[in-house]
């Protein structure tokens, strides 16, 4: 895999899997934006996944081929698996502004796939935290209203 470097626009290749690990533990519990998106050479998109949750760790494999998986902290149904990237792009040209890496992978046919994965901040309190409605099941509101409505005829 090949990996530029926007600030000062340099390119290398990967030297290995535990670089790969260090680049990419910045994410580990931090809030992530990321986009994952298919597209032909001529711009025309296929399609596009739009997201923000929580790193809760990656796993970065090379059996038959690069594997890399990023698993959400929140919710253990929630990953995004990229699979055999040609290219690793990282913008790092403005500190404070937010670590992003991109991943690319191009076929024969002219398909161009894509994983963008941007730094959003530290996990702490910030906007991913939900309200107390939200993290009730379905039953126990129902149990609630149950509640609450048998309670107000009693009075009557």
């Amino acid at each position: 895999m090949k990996i530029i470097y926007t600030r000062g626009n340099r390119t290398e290749t990967l030297a290995s899997l535990a670089t790969l690990r260090k680049i990419l533990n910045r994410f580990i519990a931090h809030r992530v934006f990321y986009e994952v998106s298919s597209r032909n050479k001529r711009g025309h998109e296929f399609f596009s996944a739009k997201n923000i949750f929580v790193v809760g760790s990656i796993e970065v494999t090379n059996r038959d081929y690069l594997t890399i998986t990023i698993f959400d902290a929140n919710n253990p149904t929630h990953s995004i698996e990229i699979l055999n990237p040609a290219t690793m792009r990282i913008y790092d040209e403005m500190p404070g502004k937010g670590f992003a890496v991109s991943f690319i992978s191009d076929s024969e046919t002219g398909i161009e796939s894509r994983c963008y994965l941007r730094d959003e901040g530290d996990d702490g309190d910030g906007g991913l935290k939900r309200t107390a409605l939200e993290k009730i099941t379905l039953p126990q509101l129902f149990e609630y209203l149950e509640e609450i409505t048998s309670a107000d005829l009693s009075k009557l």
